[in-house]
């Protein structure tokens, strides 16, 4: 086993305190939006000696990652974990499927964006489907509401656009209507200006004072998003999407394609190995609206929640529809001598809870939350003593 050290990000959406009291750390003077572990190279995590991950893998491939991934995914670990934790909402995105990211990979590659660079959309060649699992409280906002549902919220609400939102929607039940609806958003020349998204806003608002709001949450949503994002159109389509509540120890599956937006607190992401992100809207970084546009799934479909299984009386194991990725999540009590956590192959495991001792064949360990390990598919078997929980990300 070898102890990992995450390599952190900072984005003004990310909380000033949550990750550093995860790891019990004095809050520094930027805010920290997410944790990484993996060996994804936009995010190198380090081992104690100060090598990254990565190195370890390259110095035997076939022990650290097993036959049988070496041979589905090269010699690269095929997902990435993260500690994620957002204290505003995320700005509007999609993420690709691998069809659409070679395509976009390597037309930005002919038109000489460099990988790194602030306007690049595609980073890499690869899909990016995820998992959050829910460490606290966590809100969301994940796909599109059913139109007439989506109309509901437009009742007594006053103004140009939202007269003129109550005629979109009408027809977009048709197929490609929602399609049409988002083009029609983010056009150059569409009538939604930030004026009008602002008269919008207030309308939302006085709703909200007079107490008749149909949905006290869309119209706290939108006041939110004017705030910090005044006049942009990207409100309106937050305003359209499902919200998704989730407590601890629950997640949601976000396929790519799937229009999404974390809003706040603090959890675990897993997907597969890629920093793909397409924007439109809500966010001061490079947006492309019209290639979320394109290739966005458009259908209202409720957000996927995932039951987890039990593969033992102490263990949940969460699984996607992804080849790269499974999160199993194992409670420890200390009337248990040694308990066997699920799994095999190359994993990350974090102590999210607690103390905990790990130990395999190779070795032993004892963690604290927020804590993490590579454990290399060598090593066969995990068991763990103490009290608290274990966040495994495995590949299958």
């Amino acid at each position: 086993m070898q102890q990992l050290q995450g390599w952190r990000k900072f984005d003004d959406w990310g909380s000033q305190s949550a990750i550093a009291e995860f790891l019990g750390e004095i809050p520094g003077p930027r805010p920290v939006s997410e944790l990484w572990f993996g060996n994804h190279p936009d995010g190198p995590t380090l081992l104690q000696d100060g090598s990254t991950l990565g190195d370890l893998i390259a110095q035997d491939p076939k022990k650290a990652l097993g036959s049988g991934i070496l041979y589905a995914f090269g010699s690269n670990l095929p997902f990435l974990m993260k500690v994620i934790a957002p204290d505003e909402t995320l700005s509007l995105q999609v993420h690709p499927t691998k069809e659409i990211a070679r395509e976009g990979f390597l037309r930005e590659e002919v038109l000489g964006i460099e990988r790194t660079a602030p306007n690049r959309s595609y980073r890499d060649m690869n899909h990016k489907p995820e998992m959050l699992y829910a460490l606290t409280d966590f809100e969301a906002l994940i796909g599109f509401r059913v139109p007439r549902k989506a109309r509901r919220l437009l009742e007594g609400l006053e103004g140009e656009l939202a007269e003129l939102l109550r005629r979109r929607l009408k027809l977009s039940t048709v197929r490609g209507g929602l399609r049409s609806l988002a083009s029609w958003v983010f056009d150059i020349d569409s009538p939604v200006t930030p004026a009008l998204v602002e008269e919008f806003v207030d309308a939302c608002r006085a709703r909200l004072e007079s107490g008749n709001s149909p949905s006290l949450r869309a119209d706290q949503l939108v006041c939110e998003l004017e705030a910090v994002h005044g006049g942009d159109s990207g409100i309106i389509l937050a305003f359209l999407m499902n919200p998704v509540s989730l407590r601890a120890g629950e997640a949601a599956y976000i396929p790519p394609r799937q229009i999404h937006a974390y809003q706040r607190g603090l959890g675990i992401e897993v997907m597969a190995a890629s920093d793909n992100v397409i924007r439109a809207g809500l966010t001061h970084k490079h947006v492309d609206s019209a290639q979320l546009v394109e290739i966005a799934e458009f259908s209202a479909l409720p957000p996927v929640r995932l039951a987890p299984e039990h593969p033992s009386p102490h263990s949940d194991r969460f699984l996607a529809p992804a080849q790269e990725f499974e999160l199993t999540v194992t409670t420890c009590t200390p009337d248990l001598s040694s308990l066997r956590v699920p799994g095999e192959g190359p994993r990350i495991a974090m102590v999210t809870r607690g103390r905990l001792s790990l130990s395999t064949e190779a070795g032993e360990c004892t963690l604290g939350r927020g804590e993490a390990v590579f454990i290399s598919a060598s090593e066969r078997q995990l068991r763990i003593t103490g009290e608290g929980e274990l966040v495994q990300c495995s590949a299958p």
